[in-house]
This record gives structure tokens, C-alpha cells and sequence, in this order.
């Protein structure tokens, strides 16, 4: 069978506050979509999180009322973890920020702290709440997670649905949504006095006002009866941890680009999200760049019939199918490049 690709591409539709000027010049994103055929994602990859659309991808879905558990299979996927059993949380740090009424929730690379800053600040959690069954840890000093001793209902939008905006109480829900509005208050608090917040006032640096969790649960079940990807590529470490869990092979993005083309790929390309998430045009438009370059083999191998098809989900019911017949031909009624899908 020849092989077709599966590329989960959050961000890269937008939604933009405007477009680069100069439009940046991507040919390859032009050819694949000027062959494309949009089509209607189905209900479980209609997900707002790119995390549950990967899993969506794998046959691993969810009610629409909860998360899926993001958290386990990133942990099961990061350097370093040797145990990965148990009930975990994403627990990404948040800086808060009062505007009138409102309070903002902000993160990412702008404000997330240091290696020695999240060493401390780990360690001062656990020690405070070393009695109530929480652990947690930082694999890396933006991306944190938290182990329950126990089993917690409660949900929580996954942080990029909710960086730089306004939080509601109605964002924690669940059986255990007041117990749970109390610990990352108690959390709060905790941060608010210590010295890494201290030291980072004097320098007038965004202080670690406390986590945001979501992605809570165990590790699901590998489905059966579904077709799961042979290999999945990418740097977030739910690829790797998905890897892992269903006995499939991982690649970096780097070793995908030196292997391709290859059968049954899911690769995850989350640089141009992140851009969006930190309003950030210009990275943007470097990494639609970049992966116009990387695209620019696949294009090639449509073409060849090294790949029969390439299925692009942008997320957020974005999905764009080339089939290799398509490759062939330019639409002559259809002559769309990559920006004309913004319009």
C-alpha cells in the first residue's frame, strides 16, 4: 500500500489579526492547496484542544463535556520520567494580571521561569502539600505536571484556550470543582510569597502566580478496530508517550525530515500555534516558512506517487485532503494559493 501522511497543523489557518505584509512566498503550501479538497472533519476531530485532536487521530475520543488525558501520555513521553503511573494533570505555570474586573491568565515562554526558578518553586509545593497526595514536577522549566493521589473529577480548558484571557469560575467544573478552586488558590497564595516571586518583583520580571491544569487522567485503553498511526512525529512529548503506549515508532521531526516518506505518519507541527499564542506575527511567519520548506519534499512526493495522500488539520474543523491524482493537476476552476484560504 503506498503511503499517506496525516500532518495535525494547529495555527496554521489562523485565526490571524491581519497577514504578513509582504505575503510571505510559500510554493509548496501553494501547490498542496491548490489541489486540495476541504472536507468536514469528523465530530471527534472537531476537538478545540490540538492535544485531543492528536489522540482523536488515534481513535481515542472523549464526551464533548470532558478532556482527554493529555497529561499521562506526556508524562509517559518526557526525558527523565521513570514513572508515569497514576493520575496526572498538565500543570503549566501562569502569571495573573488584574485588568478592571477582570483577571487575565498569561503563559508561555514570555513569562515562564528559569531552571533554578521552577526547581524552587516545585520544591516548595511539594513540601507544602506533601500530606495531601500531590506531586509535582517540572521535566522542563514551561512544562509542568501534577500527580493526585487519586482520581479528581474535575475539567478544565486546556491552557492555550484560555492564555491571554479573562478567567471565570465557571472554568473549573466537575464534582470536585470547589475543592479544586481551593487548592490553586491555596497555590496562589503559596507563590505569591515566595522568593522566586521576590527576586523576579526587583526585577520587574511577570511573577509565577500559580498553575492552570487540564489534560487530567489516566492512560486510556489502545483502541482496537481502529487503524493507529505506524509512526508519530514531533516534539511535544504526547508523541513520544503515544509512541510508547501503543508500541509504535517516534521520530524527531529532524529524523523524519532525513527518513520520509513514510507509511501511516501522524506528525504533530505545533510552532505556528505557539506563535499565535503569543501574538507573535513574525515567528509566525517563520515557521509557516519553515514548514513550507519541509513540505516542499511531500509536494515532490505526491507527485512521484511516493505518498498517495496527505490529510493537513489545521484543528477547529480545518481539514484539507490531497490525493495523489490531484497532485498531478492544477484545478484550473480552483486556482487557490495558501492565503486565499484566509479570505
Amino acid at each position: 500500500m503506498t503511503p499517506s501522511l496525516t500532518l495535525i497543523c494547529p495555527g496554521l489557518l489562523g485565526p490571524l489579526p491581519l497577514l504578513p505584509q509582504p505575503r510571505p512566498v510559500v510554493p509548496a503550501l501553494d501547490r498542496l492547496i491548490g489541489r486540495a479538497t476541504r472536507i468536514a472533519a469528523p465530530a471527534p476531530l472537531q476537538h478545540d484542544d490540538p492535544l485531543a485532536v492528536v489522540l482523536a487521530h488515534c481513535g481515542m475520543f472523549a464526551p464533548a463535556e470532558q478532556t482527554l488525558p493529555t497529561a499521562e501520555l506526556s508524562v509517559l513521553g518526557e526525558d527523565g520520567v521513570m514513572d508515569a503511573t497514576g493520575y496526572w494533570f498538565h500543570a503549566d505555570p501562569v502569571h495573573l494580571r488584574a485588568d478592571r474586573e477582570r483577571l487575565l491568565c498569561f503563559a508561555g515562554a514570555a513569562i515562564a521561569p528559569d531552571r533554578a526558578e521552577a526547581d524552587a518553586l516545585v520544591t516548595l509545593f511539594n513540601a507544602h502539600f506533601a500530606n495531601d497526595g500531590l506531586q509535582l514536577i517540572a521535566p522542563t522549566p514551561q512544562r509542568w505536571y501534577l500527580r493526585v493521589a487519586q482520581p479528581t473529577e474535575v475539567q478544565m480548558p486546556p491552557l492555550a484556550q484560555i492564555q491571554g484571557m479573562a478567567l471565570e469560575t465557571t472554568l473549573v467544573c466537575g464534582a470536585g470543582a470547589r475543592h479544586w478552586h481551593s487548592l490553586l488558590n491555596e497555590v496562589q497564595m503559596l507563590f505569591f510569597n515566595s522568593a522566586v516571586n521576590h527576586a523576579r518583583e526587583r526585577l520587574r520580571r511577570p511573577v509565577i502566580s500559580g498553575i492552570w491544569t487540564w489534560g487530567g487522567g489516566a492512560l486510556p485503553a489502545v483502541p482496537t478496530g481502529v487503524e493507529v498511526p505506524a509512526v508519530f512525529v514531533g516534539e511535544h512529548p504526547l508523541l513520544r508517550g503515544l509512541a510508547r503506549h501503543t508500541g509504535r515508532e517516534y521520530l524527531t521531526l529532524a529524523q523524519w525530515r532525513e527518513r520520509a516518506p513514510l507509511d501511516n505518519a501522524l506528525i504533530y507541527y505545533e510552532t505556528l500555534q505557539t506563535a499565535l499564542l503569543a501574538q507573535d506575527l513574525t515567528a509566525w511567519t517563520t515557521a509557516l516558512l519553515a514548514l513550507d520548506v519541509d513540505l516542499a519534499a511531500t509536494a515532490a512526493q505526491l507527485r512521484s506517487g511516493a505518498l498517495a495522500q496527505v490529510l493537513i488539520d489545521a484543528c477547529q474543523n480545518n481539514q484539507l485532503q490531497v490525493i495523489r491524482g490531484h497532485a498531478l493537476r492544477w484545478k484550473f476552476w480552483q486556482r487557490r494559493g495558501f492565503f486565499e484560504e484566509f479570505t
